[in-house]
């Protein structure tokens, strides 16, 4: 749970949390198909229907949140409400200087994927943020699950396009976190801790 390890314990007060790391990261597996979110957004499906839970609030952060914009079009009966922290809608969304540094690190990582196998599949988690999401304006705007978006004022995500996915998403709220990067659940824990809590309060409402 490293990314949330200040969410977990704070909204297990109150929530079943089912923390799941994405293929290719943390202790699990890459698998033998090629990396895509779409895939990733089937796997959190498989973990919902293996544990039984037929609908859950999803929080997502950075490619976890371009991950529950998947599942959204693909099941929106399983999700009772969204949280997005750092998501994107195409990788126009990423700044220029974060595009730039991704893909000069997708440059070593070439060269290296040519003699690793391990670089290779490390090469196919850095191109996701590159060639994907690809969500057009219809297929967001027919979202109409109940959304969080957020991101920090110098998050990697532009501003501007944070700004889109709010406008596209009928039914969603927007926070921006001032002074905020793209990493505001750990720098910025409390702060994050209750807006989340205060949206999903409202879900409840």
């Amino acid at each position: 749970m490293g990314c949330f390890r200040f969410q977990v314990p704070v909204f297990s007060a109150d929530y079943r949390c089912i923390v799941i790391e994405s293929r290719g990261h943390g202790d699990s597996t890459h698998g033998h198909e090629k990396l895509s979110l779409s895939l990733m957004a089937d796997d959190v499906l498989a973990v919902m229907d293996h544990l039984s839970i037929s609908a859950a609030h999803i929080l997502g952060f950075s490619d976890g949140g371009n991950i529950a914009l998947h599942l959204a079009l693909k099941a929106p009966h399983r999700l009772l409400s969204m949280v997005l922290s750092g998501a994107n809608a195409d990788p126009c969304g990423l700044s220029p200087g974060g595009m730039k540094g991704i893909k000069f690190v997708q440059s070593l990582l070439k060269a290296g994927a040519l003699f690793s196998e391990r670089l290779k599949k490390r090469l196919e988690i850095w191109e996701l943020m590159i060639f994907e999401p690809s969500f057009t304006e219809a297929e967001l705007k027919s979202i109409d699950i109940p959304a969080l978006i957020t991101a920090g004022e110098k998050d990697i995500i532009l501003k501007e396009h944070t700004e889109y996915l709010h406008r596209c998403i009928k039914n969603s709220t927007i926070y921006i976190f001032a002074g905020g990067d793209h990493h505001v659940n750990t720098r910025l824990p409390g702060q994050y801790n209750d807006i989340v809590k205060d949206f999903l309060k409202k879900q409840e409402a």
